[in-house]
């Protein structure tokens, strides 16, 4: 009875969301469509995952769209987005975050993620960057701030709603960290078909406070990581790879130092073909540390792991649905498996002079193995704040 009520609640708020979407008429990075008058399939196969052509802006910091068209938007817009977990069966509503993009003067772009509330309570700062755009003939980008991993662009902009396993795989006591935004600093170079991306990174917290971008002492862990990509000319193949070293400090006071690579394809949906992404990764840890069962020090481990998904666009690419498929085994004899299927549907958007706003409905099944199967949904709104300017 308990899981018939969070259901029918979920969907009483689907169709409100929907209600007040038509009453408000959208799109992703809604203050960029808002700025171009563009539908967001320019940049989007389905909302939030990026094209190939997307992909090129966001490896750019942006810096490849026109200053002065943008600024024609208010570069600060809203998301809301409930969410809903069988395995805890209530709507958590309090995920409410700010974000911001653009320009600087014609040479620094920006871009803010900033929660203020996520899952009920006061948010963190998910993302903080500024970026100088004019090195190398402006091919040359160098991000500072807390910044999205050099790693390929589903690990940030993609419609799943759990995170990809395969880069972020626990060896004992350390996490791979190959996914995550974190401070620190990373230089882009694109030109024609090839982008590589280098950066060194540490805390993963918030501007202040233990694992701020300010504490980078001992305690924290520290990566220098890259990033190559043979887009193709822009086409909707792309072959890329990612990796690096770090370290990491364990529970004994000793230090793990690590490394990974990673090889990947992806593949947009196209003339009637399904989209596809492949990872397979290797990483090597010296000392993963202490063995909580036991109290035992983890002897040195090289893991892998791989990530397999497909996807089809339906309805004019207003519709998405996935399988995904990953194995990860760290080396210590723990090897797991898990497997997801994702939809999304872009129900309504609108751009317009006056607002660009969006809501996309996503929902995923989570069949892991030696675990309950679980679903999850989400019902995201972004919109701009105002009109542009002169309207």
């Amino acid at each position: 009875m308990r899981f018939r009520r969070a259901t029918i609640l979920f969907a009483s708020m689907v169709v409100l969301a929907w209600t007040i979407e038509m009453v408000r008429p959208t799109s992703a990075m809604p203050n960029f469509a808002q700025a171009y008058g563009m539908d967001c399939q320019t940049c989007h196969s389905v909302v939030p995952m990026l094209n190939a052509y997307g992909r090129y802006v966001q490896r750019t910091g942006y810096a490849s769209l026109d200053a002065k068209t943008l600024e024609r938007a208010d570069p600060i817009w809203i998301g809301e987005n409930p969410t809903y977990d069988s395995s805890s069966p209530a709507v958590t509503w309090g995920n409410l975050a700010i974000h911001g993009a653009g320009y600087i003067g014609t040479d620094f772009t920006f871009h803010l993620h900033q929660w203020v509330y996520l899952g009920d309570t006061p948010g963190p700062t998910d993302t903080l960057w500024v970026t100088y755009n004019n090195l190398f003939h402006r091919d040359g980008h160098l991000f500072v701030g807390k910044v999205e991993a050099p790693a390929p662009s589903p690990f940030s902009q993609f419609f799943d709603l759990a995170g990809f396993n395969t880069p972020a795989m626990v060896v004992g006591e350390h996490a791979d960290p190959w996914s995550s935004n974190r401070w620190g600093s990373k230089i882009a170079y694109s030109h024609g078909w090839f982008t590589a991306d280098l950066g060194y990174f540490g805390p993963t917290g918030d501007v202040t406070g233990t694992g701020g971008a300010t504490d980078w002492g001992p305690s924290t862990e520290k990566t220098f990581q890259w990033h190559l990509v043979d887009g193709l000319g822009y086409k909707p193949v792309e072959f890329g790879a990612y990796g690096g070293v770090g370290t990491f400090p364990t529970s004994d006071g000793m230090i793990d130092r690590y490394s990974g690579y990673a090889g990947y394809a992806q593949a947009d949906p196209t003339r009637g073909f399904p989209g596809a992404l492949v990872i397979y990764q290797h990483g090597y840890d010296n000392h993963p540390g202490i063995n909580p069962a036991d109290g035992s020090t983890f002897g040195p481990a090289n893991s892998k792991a791989y990530t397999a998904e497909v996807w089809e666009p339906l309805f004019k690419d207003h519709v998405i649905v996935s399988y995904r498929r990953e194995n990860t085994d760290d080396g210590l004899g723990t090897v797991a498996h898990f497997d997801y299927i994702n939809g999304a549907w872009l129900a309504s958007r609108n751009v317009s002079d006056h607002n660009a706003n969006g809501l996309i409905v996503n929902f995923q099944a989570s069949l892991n193995e030696g675990a309950t199967p679980t679903w999850q949904g989400q019902v995201w709104y972004v919109t701009t704040i105002g009109a542009l300017k002169g309207q």
